[in-house]
């Protein structure tokens, strides 16, 4: 196509001369002209031919005259331009106003005759007038040749960037130009649906494809996680539980895994860290080398002094200073400060004063002596300081008086330690290798002192401690112990040796009752040891150098340890272990009370939404089930004892169920969860006909009871939220803040301050949740 436009020239045969003019003229100006005589076959249909001329021609060209009016061949052609909303532009060479076609009459033709009649000058008026709009004229013929292809069966509708172009095409119809035809419209219109139906299709393609990545990303997502949920549970079955539960809490936020035996693995893991996991508070002291730490009779709060002499008290649950319970002395008053019998015993040199921390006041007269002290204990009834100096030397001094009571008990070796028995004037002295049992009230009265009996270890005594009820004394050298008792001075652990060669004991501390025995060593562990057997019960870990001081509360019901670097830790030591100190009130009012047995025998327990059955072929499995449809799954529905079930209970919020067999095993559970959390040998026979257990009213004991008459009282370990929320608040506080800190740096959980604000472990939610997104995870 040239850049000028096409014509097709209609005239009559009689005018073939002014036809001819016009042809030549034109051609001579770039334009392609068509002409009946020029591109008719032989053997063609004239009409059509024509027609299909005027259908690739911009403008119709019509040669006015009397000829043309006349002639059927030239209205013919007229009707095709006009069906095909061709441009049409007459040339008049006669005028012939009156007589021209009502199609035609209002368009303003190019005069070839009168003044303006010179051909020359008309051809160049006719010249500019088929260039104007020549663009838009243009594509009126295209899109016309193109419509007409496509309405006759061959070609496409326009697409792309063609439909756009035919769109704006269409929008800027020039003034006076032909309007587009009916079949550009149809052919637009073609265009357009084809684009629509293109749109949709590809939408829907579209989001298809995206629907089955999402669901392809998730399943891979799923995967992922729960592999690695798998290696992060075994790993942190590696670690100790404090580290345990950091490493597994971030673990709650992979909400695509849906696997139950990952959930299950991390869940076991969990559960085994929140039963080994008795941290409870950890505090860094200003001054490490502290003189001692010890729990402060009434209150139970942790009384700490510094080698400058001043002090501090901490709340052993927290961890947290406490003001104002104590009044301090002032610093650098002694380098040394022992605790005993509720006063502060300051040592300098060769003097001991006695401080009232409750009264903020010195008690009594000083001793002042002439050899350097070493060790000193308060009586009982807090008159008389019994002072241990060098030279082996035992001095009684009277704080009313200040004065000798008598005089001084030559030993055959340094006193490392010294100890009034509670309640009596006993006084029990570690010198060398020999505790000596002294009775002392022979030698207040100015007697000689009544020696009871002497007691020895293997090496010199290093550590020493005696029961708050008076009944027993322990002893440590290297890595041997040993504890008597001191109403018959019979061993009831002799001395033996608790650990291999190279860990030294560095501390002792005896449990209220006598009956447990907390160890530190040189190894960076501090050990709960049972008195009679001398085997070790737990370990409390997390010590990063050796511990120096171990010391039990006076409910006996926690443990707190000091250790090189001046980290004091609190722990738990009663949870999953028999409590001594429940009322038997307690225990006859629960067993009187409990319907263990009959939820057993009707083989079914019902709480809120939950359906607990024992197997009717399988007495020794419960089946965990919930009664609503929109709950999460058990991750283990399936609870298995090794004996048969006799009786069955729900915790006061129903959030634990215990279970006794006849194989005498007590077991606790979590019904969330399905989780074994605890596993208690009530019976030491083989098989019992009945075991019972329920739960106190506080929920923080198991009473088990058997067809013997045994009973016994299990301290535990309620469920606060989800398991992960209830390990979240077993995280040990740091100085006042508990610790959520991943210990691999996950930038998710950060350390908290507790109290102020929300709990931190609120937001620790067990995921995932159920859901779309859940289901196709699962898949």
């Amino acid at each position: 196509m040239t850049d000028r436009s096409r014509i097709f020239i209609s005239y009559s045969h009689k005018d073939r001369d002014r036809a001819d003019f016009l042809y030549e003229s034109l051609r001579a100006r770039d334009h392609e002209v068509f002409i009946d005589r020029e591109g008719i076959l032989e053997t063609e249909l004239i009409t059509k031919r024509i027609r299909d001329m005027i259908q690739g021609s911009d403008v119709v060209l019509l040669v006015l005259g009397p000829n043309w009016i006349t002639s059927p061949a030239c209205r013919m052609e007229m009707h095709f331009a006009l069906e095909l909303n061709k441009r049409i532009l007459p040339a008049a060479f006669e005028d012939v106003g009156a007589d021209l076609p009502s199609e035609i009459k209002e368009i303003n033709y190019v005069r070839f005759y009168g003044e303006d009649g010179a051909w020359d000058e008309a051809i160049e008026r006719l010249d500019g007038a088929l260039d104007r709009d020549i663009d838009w004229i243009r594509d009126h013929t295209r899109f016309g040749e193109q419509a007409a292809r496509f309405l006759g069966g061959v070609g496409a509708p326009p697409r792309g960037q063609e439909l756009r172009h035919m769109r704006r095409w269409i929008e800027r119809h020039p003034r006076g130009a032909p309007d587009p035809t009916g079949d550009h419209w149809r052919y637009f219109k073609a265009g357009m649906r084809r684009r629509k139906w293109v749109q949709i299709i590809t939408a829907v393609a579209s989001t298809l494809a995206a629907c089955v990545a999402a669901v392809a990303s998730v399943i891979w997502i799923s995967n992922g996680q729960c592999e690695e949920l798998r290696s992060r549970a075994r790993e942190a079955q590696t670690l100790e539980p404090v580290q345990a539960i950091q490493s597994i809490l971030p673990l709650s936020a992979f909400s695509f895994c849906r696997a139950p035996d990952a959930w299950l693995e991390v869940l076991e893991t969990l559960g085994q860290s929140i039963q080994g996991q008795r941290l409870r508070a950890a505090v860094t002291l200003p001054d490490a080398p502290a003189h001692f730490v010890d729990f402060l009779p009434g209150s139970g709060h942790v009384v700490t002094i510094a080698a400058d002499g001043s002090g501090a008290v901490f709340d052993p649950v927290t961890g947290e200073p406490i003001e104002g319970e104590l009044s301090m002395p002032a610093a650098d008053v002694a380098p040394m400060v022992l605790y005993d019998q509720g006063r502060f015993l300051l040592i300098r040199d060769r003097r001991v004063t006695v401080w009232n921390p409750r009264r903020g006041e010195v008690v009594g007269l000083p001793y002042q002596g002439e050899g350097r002290v070493l060790s000193a204990a308060l009586s009982p009834e807090g008159d008389t300081l019994v002072v241990a100096t060098e030279g082996n030397r035992l001095h009684f001094h009277s704080l009313a008086s200040g004065r000798e009571l008598r005089e001084a008990i030559e030993l055959g070796a340094d006193v490392s330690a010294l100890a009034f028995v509670s309640g009596s004037a006993r006084l029990i002295v570690a010198s060398g290798s020999i505790l000596r049992v002294m009775d002392l009230l022979p030698a207040l009265d100015g007697r000689p002192a009544g020696l009871m009996r002497t007691l020895e270890v293997p090496g010199p005594i290093i550590a020493m401690d005696v029961s708050d009820d008076g009944t027993t004394v322990a002893a440590a050298t290297g890595n041997v112990a040993a504890v008597w008792d001191l109403t018959t001075f019979d061993a009831i652990l002799p001395p033996s040796a608790l650990y291999l060669d190279g860990v030294e004991i560095l501390s002792l501390g005896l449990s209220p009752d006598g009956l447990r025995l907390a160890v530190g060593a040189s190894d960076k562990r501090a050990r709960i040891h049972d008195v009679l057997t001398g085997k070790s019960l737990m370990t409390l870990l997390g010590h990063r150098s050796p511990v120096r001081a171990v010391r039990f509360s006076p409910r006996g019901d926690a443990v707190m340890t000091h250790d090189t670097d001046g980290v004091m830790r609190l722990f738990d030591v009663s949870t999953g272990l028999l409590a001594a100190d429940i009322p038997d009130e307690m225990t006859d009012a629960v067993i009187s009370t409990t319907r263990a047995g009959e939820n057993a025998s009707s083989m079914q327990l019902l709480a809120t939404g939950l359906r607990i059955s024992i197997l009717p072929n399988q007495e020794n499995v419960l089946a965990l089930a919930h009664t609503t449809d929109d709950a999460p799954p058990f991750y283990d529905d399936r609870l298995v004892h090794e004996g048969l079930v006799t009786a069955m209970a729900l915790s006061p919020d129903e959030r634990l169920l215990v279970t006794g067999a006849d194989d005498g095993q007590v077991r606790v559970w979590d019904t969330q969860t399905g989780l074994l959390l605890y596993t208690f040998g009530h019976s030491r026979d083989a098989l019992v006909p009945f075991l019972g257990a329920d739960f106190t009213p506080s929920g923080n004991h198991v009473v088990s009871w058997d067809s013997n008459g045994e009973r016994r009282v299990w301290a535990i370990q309620p469920l606060s939220g989800d398991l992960f929320q209830t390990a979240c608040r077993l995280l040990p506080f740091q100085d006042g803040v508990r610790d959520l800190t991943d210990p691999e740096g996950n930038p998710d959980a950060t350390a908290l301050p507790v109290p102020e604000g929300q709990d931190p472990c609120e937001s620790v939610l067990l995921n995932p949740r159920w859901g779309l997104t859940m289901w196709l995870a699962g898949r």
